[in-house]
């Protein structure tokens, strides 16, 4: 029923806006819509009036990476009301950081017909000359939060955060947290293996230090000389190495206490070392990026992450000729094909600039090894370059540790690039306020490399019940 109700061109749209704020620390909602209506008994919330006082705006604009790599992006929104007394409050109101959610039916329909089309979060309320702003942007925006929080508390690393080091991570710098006993500590949390231990590079002997996987530290019985670097095989939770992708995404959104939906990245090895007050946001997209995945909030509020492995087989969308708006449709931008990519791979935690004489007389691949920032594969195809002669290179580093596994990427990457990619965009009515990003799409009329493509872009406003998609192929 719904979908037909919106491919039906000329229906009136009833909006359904919900506003959390805060009334102390009690979390309490407003409700707006643009026509009146009233929530019945079986309803959640049931019995309630939305007060139609919804003007204008509700424009709201999310994509993919172009290279379909990391985070969805979303532009600012905003709703407008009306102003008057009974929304003025909303400008000294707390809801800043709250949940708005937004709704879209018919108005004789009942709330539990209606679809949820939007979940966002609260930037602020302003008030304007006739009318009340509230602007929002996606959840995306509780990620732009530091992953590192916990700080030392004492010793010689006092006022220092914790660092955190996930899967496979080469040559990192521990952090000296007891001089006298010559103590430095290597990770937050309790951690799989100490691989190696080096002085300016050269290996230390065991007998010179003894580890402590549970507190994540290394007790030397000698005085280190000059730089102290570890391989270090890092988080092991609940009995668990954390080693690939889905691993540590969904380990870390835990931590931020979001639940994550991730399905179909590959498993492979990943290193990652945080010392620094870096966002998980950030953090998400350096690892999506890695692997070919990306992540957003669908349109209920639920964190998802999925690899990017062209056009899906299943096809849950389609670009039908009788829902786009007539003459919309037009190329937007065209995608170079890739005849060489080279993958960085085994990051270098620290580059060392001091290398010891024995290293570079004894074991000369090591010490270039332990001055370089990382591991290089390329791979080509000459017959790319042949047949398109705009065809280009591409350099891209990630946190993959095998080489292997850098192979397999680059190989799935220039596959996707062998032939110039479209970006088309068309207008639609209704009907895409169902779709999500990344699904695949069958086009009625085929576009320059055929009838299917991938859902990029969606700009889409519930009171107007017109769409902006955005399609590659």
């Amino acid at each position: 029923m719904y979908e037909t109700w919106l491919t039906t061109p000329g229906l009136f749209r009833c909006v359904l806006v919900e506003l959390d704020y805060l009334d102390g620390s009690t979390v309490k909602t407003a409700y707006f819509s643009n026509a009146a209506f009233v929530s019945g008994q079986s309803d959640t919330p049931a019995h309630t009036a939305y007060d139609p006082f919804i003007l204008g705006g509700l424009e709201f604009e999310r994509s993919l990476a172009e290279i379909f790599t990391g985070a969805s992006s979303v532009r600012l929104a905003d709703v407008e009301l009306v102003k008057q007394p009974t929304t003025e409050w909303l400008i000294a109101a707390k809801v800043a950081g709250q949940q708005i959610r937004v709704f879209l039916g018919d108005k004789a329909w009942p709330k539990a017909s209606f679809s949820q089309v939007i979940t966002g979060v609260c930037d602020g309320a302003w008030s304007e000359q006739s009318r009340i702003r509230i602007k929002f942007r996606d959840l995306a925006k509780t990620l732009q939060t530091p992953v590192l929080t916990e700080r030392f508390n004492s010793g010689a690393a006092q006022g220092e955060l914790k660092p955190l080091s996930l899967g496979r991570c080469f040559n990192v710098k521990p952090v000296l947290i007891d001089a006298a006993n010559h103590v430095y500590q290597f990770n937050s949390v309790p951690s799989q293996a100490v691989t190696a231990v080096r002085f300016n590079g050269d290996t230390v002997s065991t007998s010179h230090y003894s580890i402590d996987l549970t507190a994540s530290t290394i007790t030397f019985s000698v005085f280190p000389i000059g730089e102290v670097t570890v391989d270090v095989d890092g988080a092991k939770i609940a009995g668990t190495w954390l080693q690939s992708a889905s691993q540590i995404i969904e380990y870390l959104t835990g931590r931020a206490s979001v639940t994550a939906d991730v399905s179909g990245l590959p498993s492979y090895l990943l290193g990652l070392y945080l010392t620094t007050a870096e966002q998980l946001s950030a953090v998400l997209d350096d690892i999506c990026a890695s692997v070919g995945g990306y992540w957003l909030f669908d349109r209920l509020g639920q964190f998802r992450c999925r690899a990017f492995n062209g056009i899906p087989a299943a096809k849950t969308a389609s670009i039908t000729d009788d829902q786009n708006l007539y003459d919309t449709r037009q190329l937007r931008r065209r995608i170079t094909p890739i005849y060489e990519l080279t993958i960085g791979y085994c990051r270098n935690w620290m580059p060392l600039s001091a290398i010891a004489a024995s290293v570079y007389e004894n074991a000369p691949d090591v010490a270039k090894r332990l001055a370089e920032s990382e591991l290089t594969v390329t791979q080509a195809a000459p017959s790319v370059a042949a047949t398109w002669l705009d065809a280009q290179t591409l350099t891209v580093s990630t946190l993959l540790v095998s080489k292997a596994d850098a192979e397999a990427e680059a190989a799935r990457r220039m596959s996707l690039s062998a032939i110039p990619r479209f970006v088309f965009e068309t207008q639609q009515l209704a009907a895409p306020f169902q779709w999500m990003l990344g699904v695949g799409a069958m086009l009625e009329t085929p576009a320059v490399n055929g009838s299917e493509a991938v859902i990029t872009r969606l700009s889409e406003n519930p009171l107007t019940g017109v769409v902006r998609v955005e399609f590659w192929q």
